[in-house]
């Protein structure tokens, strides 16, 4: 089986790359792939708490993301010098795993498959 590992480094909001991205995960993890996401740089905020996508006419992030697990998207990751640099307190149903750079290029290295978006 092909580990996939879809990078999300835009912010939630402005367009629809993050959930674009997270859309094709979904799909990944439907035909039986192993997917984990990667939240970095602008990314990170897809999980911050407190969001509100109905106030500007979108989805929020965080319920899109609560859905991943009923598709065996459970390998969720964020960039943790980020969350430490804008002090980013995660939505707490959640589990995401704050990780450094290093061994997000051990991730990277580990999967078969890697997506990013693209402008």
């Amino acid at each position: 089986m092909k580990r996939y590992l879809f990078i999300i480094s835009r912010s939630p909001y402005g367009s629809s790359h993050a959930l674009e991205q997270l859309e094709a995960a979904m799909v990944a993890a439907v035909f039986d792939a192993k997917v984990a996401v990667l939240f970095r740089d602008e990314g990170a905020w897809c999980i911050q708490q407190h969001q509100a996508g109905a106030a500007i006419g979108q989805k929020t992030m965080t319920n899109v993301l609560a859905a991943l697990p009923a598709y065996d998207v459970e390998e969720l990751y964020v960039c943790a010098d980020f969350l430490n640099t804008y002090q980013i307190q995660t939505e707490p149903t959640l589990s995401v795993m704050p990780i450094r750079l290093p061994e997000q290029q051990a991730l990277i290295s580990a999967c078969d498959v890697v997506i990013t978006a693209q402008p």
